[in-house]
């Protein structure tokens, strides 16, 4: 055999060392034979359904919150293990290690915890169209979508607020946090402001909280917070006592209601007011200016009182009393107890627990905005309460300037007020000085009116939450719509799923992100149509039009059959006279033509 380079032999060695000739394809692999499992292996097999309960819980004990609401939404035997209480405890603690939890709780209690905890947040988006309009601390080049630092004591957030300088938080626990700015250095070197970067405890054990309406935060210089303490000098009460008979019962000192001011520059208490124990308030408004600010209170049995405050005397160290009186509304109306009032400048939004809605003006022109006339106005009562004509029941309310937003609670969104720059989402910008139904892509779940413009979040049936905007565009109040709109329109804005409610300043908006097991549903489902019986005189009227119908029919001349369709609009059609005239003189027009050769049908 002649010799080869050494190349070729190593391939021919290789080749032949294999077993099979170059020409020829390998042979293909031979498949492994394998048995099939035998049924004690297959019973013996472990898998997740065959793991006992406790490891369960505790897989899921180091998992986070979400994986634990899926998991239990596979099946009825998981969704069970997932409400355990031992097992909500431990991601209380693991999650929520910063929250003062209850020493006793019920099972629902530790997991609405865990989910509160899990789904707050804070989402903010900058607006502004130039360098001049935008703010110092989003000047820096960086996102203009971002998060709001976490305070580690905060439990599920229910309200937020922003003023000048600072941004307000209001949690389940009746915490008030304050959140700051601050200055941290970019890569580059520069300093750089961060919105919302560092978190102090203003005030504790409140139960609401309210600055300046006006849109302006230059405005908000102080904040008002409803908080309930001890009175300590007061004479202890015993409670009632459930104890053997024959025991003293413990000694209590009673809990009274406060008004404490704070100023937002230094975070400093300036001025505290102290109401009787028997007075238990649950919620508070403001409304005025500031040399009349006027304090708007609403008791747990549905009363409104008011009292007046000279905030350019709050820095003055002194002491003097202040007179509560109740409003015209719980005076005229006392049978309707107030759940709800919505303040402005110069207004206010009573919402009664029925879901009747009472408007109160105080002033002339805000009074034409919003009725459309200045008949009826009368400027020595200017706080008696005028009903807003709506048959549906309201849930919630939104007040601005001078415009309204209602929301019934099949989910129906009513407006009403100014209209100039198309705020109402009507379509046009004439003024309605009736509650006026628009009707949205998706169900709303909060709105917000602004000076002159207006926003809603609303949520699609998947849970994928947007936000739509409606009124003017100037200054990127409505980012991805600088010319504005006269309709609600999607907005630029990245939503959460567990977005609840939004507000907005001239630089900012906020989305308030929270998820409340314990809550009930606002929207019920709207009641089906029933199909209203057709009245003696419809029905008659209903046979001469299916009469006339049939003649046109059977009508072989196009000038005939017009003649029919002119007389059925003369005699039967109940439109608008205008609509009639002009449908008419059409077909006149058109009558003419008809007598041709080509007019023939």
């Amino acid at each position: 055999m002649d010799e080869r380079p050494n190349k070729e032999s190593g391939k021919l060695r290789s080749n032949f060392a294999c077993g099979y000739d170059r020409a020829e394809a390998p042979p293909k692999p031979k498949k492994r034979r394998t048995n099939p499992p035998t049924k004690d292996a297959v019973e013996h097999c472990t898998t997740i359904r065959s793991l006992p309960p406790e490891l369960l819980e505790e897989i899921l004990s180091r998992v986070s919150v979400s994986d634990v609401i899926a998991f239990g939404a596979t099946c009825r035997t998981y969704h069970q293990l997932s409400l355990s209480s031992s097992l909500w405890r431990r991601l209380c603690h693991r999650q929520a290690s910063g929250t003062q939890q209850p020493s006793a709780a019920t099972p629902n209690d530790w997991r609405r915890t865990a989910i509160l905890k899990y789904s707050q947040g804070l989402q903010m988006q900058r607006l502004g169209s130039g360098w001049s309009r935008t703010p110092q601390w989003c000047r820096s080049g960086g996102p203009s979508v971002s998060l709001a630092v976490v305070p580690p004591l905060a439990l599920g957030y229910r309200r937020s607020l922003p003023t000048r300088d600072h941004l307000l938080l209001f949690d389940y626990q009746g915490t008030v946090f304050l959140l700051r700015n601050a200055a941290t250095s970019s890569f580059r070197g520069h300093m750089t402001w961060r919105r919302a970067a560092r978190h102090a405890v203003l005030c504790q054990n409140a139960k609401d909280f309210a600055v300046d309406p006006r849109s302006d935060n230059s405005f908000r210089q102080y904040i008002y917070v409803l908080v309930s303490h001890t009175n300590s000098g007061a004479e202890a009460v015993p409670p009632s006592w459930p104890g053997p008979p024959g025991s003293a019962p413990p000694l209590t000192p009673p809990r009274c209601d406060c008004v404490e001011v704070y100023q937002q520059e230094t975070s400093q208490r300036v001025f505290r007011m102290t109401f009787h124990p028997s007075l238990t308030f649950i919620q508070l408004r403001l409304t005025g200016s500031e040399v009349n600010r006027v304090l708007l209170l609403v008791t747990d049995t549905g009363k409104v009182y008011s009292l007046s405050v000279n905030e350019t005397q709050l820095n003055t160290p002194r002491s003097y009393t202040v007179q509560l009186a109740l409003k015209k509304i719980s005076i005229s109306l006392p049978h309707l107890p107030i759940a709800q009032v919505h303040s402005s400048y110069s207004s206010v939004l009573y919402l009664t627990g029925e879901g009747s809605v009472y408007l109160e003006v105080h002033s002339v022109g805000v009074y034409r905005q919003f009725i459309g006339t200045q008949q009826g106005y009368d400027p020595h009562n200017i706080h008696t309460p005028l009903p807003l004509s709506l048959p549906y029941k309201v849930v919630k309310c939104s007040l601005g300037l001078s415009h309204l937003c209602l929301l019934d609670d099949c989910g129906r969104v009513f407006m009403q007020g100014s209209n100039r720059y198309g705020q109402l989402g009507t379509g046009d910008k004439i003024d309605r000085g009736e509650p006026t139904e628009v009707v949205l892509s998706m169900t709303p779940v909060e709105v917000w009116c602004g000076l002159n413009h207006s926003l809603a979040l609303l949520q699609g049936e998947s849970g994928v939450k947007e936000v739509q905007g409606c009124g003017c565009g100037g200054g990127r109040r409505l980012p991805g719509c600088s010319k504005g709109s006269a309709v609600f329109i999607k907005l630029n804005i990245k939503v959460p799923r567990t977005a609840r409610s939004l507000c907005a300043s001239k630089d900012c908006l906020f989305l308030l992100c929270c998820h409340d097991i314990a809550e009930p549903p606002l929207f019920r489902c709207p009641p089906p149509v029933k199909e209203e019986e057709e009245s003696e005189v419809a029905r008659d009227e209903r046979e001469r039009l299916i009469w006339q119908l049939s003649q046109l029919r059977e009508c072989e001349s196009l000038r005939r059959k017009v003649d029919i369709l002119r007389w059925a609009v003369q005699r039967h059609m109940t439109i608008n006279p205008a609509h009639r005239e002009f449908l008419v003189q059409a077909l006149i027009a058109i009558r003419p033509v008809s007598d041709g050769p080509s007019g023939q049908s």
